[in-house]
Parts: structure tokens; C-alpha cells; sequence
């Protein structure tokens, strides 16, 4: 309050207000000011659980999120998506392809240990130099795995096909330093195909799901795909519900 003319000072005013918000509370916490929500993202949260509640009413649908595989994965990468579209699932490849690559880089690190101690005594003789030689080579060989593991796991679990109601992208992790990203709309869609073929992927339910576009356009063939009569069904319903609600127009 300003003494001479008995008014309000509004630098008085705005100091006491500044002063009062950061004082504790009687709880000993200070009071912070609630963020205001991006609309976006509500709207966002909204269609993702309006579409969430329509999946939930497909039998096979429901079946194909409960059954997808959810492995911690600190290699892997999620492409982001449009803030008009609303995703329906994150397909990645099934770990029992994976689990090949790890079994044949074993077998053949085992038969290149035993050669190696086999060889050694005949070649250099026994001895602790030999010895010295054969732990160095063998860690050596325990260093390479890791890295040839680490940078296989990176590369395999790269790949993944992003379903939204809009879209179908498709993650080719060609090789380490070589990624290809190709989007194609649900109104180019033509036909989906499911391919079980051999025992264990009938056995572990693995295959390879197609899915056909118009004219001489790219296909999109994802190999290794987990349950892949389950995201068929789930791509060609997606695909009625978009030409039901847009017809064949391409967003």
C-alpha cells in the first residue's frame, strides 16, 4: 500500500502474492500451481481408448493383444506415431528366430573351442605359454560373442509393424547401420495373408503374414511374425472399419 496517497502498490501487491505462493504450507509442502493438460493429448488418450473399447469387442483381437509377446527389449525402437492416428498394435518379430541365431553362434563358438584346445597341445606344446595363449584367445572369443550378440539382438528386434486405424508401417532393421521405413495406407490395403509353414513355427505359432496392395505397389512381407493369423484378422477389420468410416479416400 502505497503510505502517501493510500493506494494499492502493484509491485507491493505482486511481491506479497509472489511470496505467499512459495511460502509452506501448514503441512510443511509447498503449494505448486497445477499444469493445464494439452488438449492434444486428451483428445489423443480419448481415441486411443474409444478404439481400445471397439477392439475389446473382437474376439480375435483380444486374443492377439493378450497373447503378444511383451519382453523387455533396451535394444528396441517404437516409431512415433500421428497425433490423428490411434495405434491398434506394435507387432515385433518372435523370439524363437532369435533364439536360432543365439544356438547356431553357441554350437559353432564350441566347436571352434574344441578344435582350438585340440590344436593347441600338438602346435605349441604344453606349457604355461601355450596355457597363457589359449585363455587370451578364449576371451578374446567371449568379447566377440557378446558384441555379435548385442548388435544381432539390436538388428532382429528392429524389425516391427506398426498397426494404427489409419496406417500399416513397416520397420525393416536391414542391418546395423541400414533402416528402411515404409507407410502404407488401410485404403491401399487388398488382402492379407497368414503362411504357417514347419514344425516348431507350428508349434510356437510363428509365420509369415503378407499383406498385398493394389497394382505392382510394394507388399509388405513381415517373416517371423508372432501369432500371425491373429494380426491378419486384426489388419483386414481394421481395414473395414476405415472404408466404412472414410471410404476409399487415403488420409
Amino acid at each position: 500500500m502505497d503510505r502517501d496517497n493510500q493506494r494499492p502498490n502493484p509491485v507491493e501487491d505482486y511481491m506479497r502474492k509472489v511470496i505467499d505462493e512459495d511460502r509452506p504450507s501448514s503441512s510443511g509442502k509447498i503449494k505448486v500451481p497445477r499444469k493445464k493438460r494439452a488438449n492434444n493429448k486428451n483428445n489423443r488418450k480419448k481415441r486411443r481408448l474409444e478404439k481400445m473399447e471397439e477392439l475389446a469387442k473382437n474376439p480375435t483381437a483380444k486374443k492377439a493383444f493378450q497373447e503378444r509377446s511383451h519382453l523387455f527389449d533396451p535394444t528396441g525402437h517404437l516409431e512415433e506415431i500421428g497425433d490423428s492416428e490411434v495405434e491398434v498394435a506394435d507387432v515385433r518379430r518372435h523370439p524363437f528366430g532369435l533364439a536360432l541365431i543365439y544356438a547356431q553362434f553357441i554350437i559353432a563358438s564350441i566347436l571352434a573351442l574344441g578344435l582350438l584346445l585340440f590344436l593347441t597341445p600338438s602346435t605349441l606344446g604344453a606349457g604355461s605359454v601355450a596355457s597363457l595363449l589359449v585363455g587370451l584367445l578364449v576371451l578374446l572369443m567371449a568379447i566377440f560373442g557378446i558384441i555379435f550378440l548385442a548388435l544381432a539382438t539390436k538388428v532382429y528386434r528392429g524389425n516391427q509393424l506398426i498397426i494404427t486405424d489409419l496406417n500399416v508401417t513397416e520397420v525393416q532393421q536391414i542391418g546395423l547401420f541400414n533402416r528402411r521405413i515404409s507407410e502404407l495406407s488401410m485404403a491401399n490395403v487388398e488382402d492379407v495373408t497368414a503362411d504357417t509353414r514347419g514344425l516348431f513355427a507350428t508349434v510356437f505359432n510363428y509365420g509369415t503374414l503378407t499383406i498385398e496392395t493394389a497394382g505392382e505397389e510394394h507388399h509388405f512381407i513381415f517373416r517371423n511374425c508372432p501369432y500371425p493369423n491373429a494380426y491378419a484378422k486384426m489388419i483386414q477389420d481394421t481395414r473395414a472399419e476405415y472404408l466404412q468410416k472414410y471410404g476409399g479416400r487415403t488420409h
